[in-house]
């Protein structure tokens, strides 16, 4: 049951999100300038942020505020690749 609602509900939350800004911009990470895209997004009244940083053609979600937590989503990524 737990798995239904863990897996129903972020497509229920999708379906009813709506971008409305989007910022390009960059973010270094270990000497490599990589593409950055900040959208801010509304649902119900509510709205948040997340950043995509694309490392090569691969995005990875992390904080559209926290540096460090981009920094860590950046090299889980890699070592999940094994780079």
């Amino acid at each position: 049951m737990r798995l239904t609602l863990a897996l129903v509900f972020p497509l229920t939350l999708i379906a009813c999100t709506e971008v409305v800004s989007e910022r390009e911009g960059t973010f270094n990470y270990r000497g490599e300038t990589l593409r950055a895209v900040t959208r801010e997004y509304s649902t119900n009244g509510n709205t948040f942020t997340k950043r995509v940083i694309y490392d090569g053609n691969r995005p990875v979600s992390c904080s559209a505020t926290d540096d460090a937590d981009c920094r860590a989503a950046l090299s889980y990524e890699k070592l999940d690749r094994n780079d």
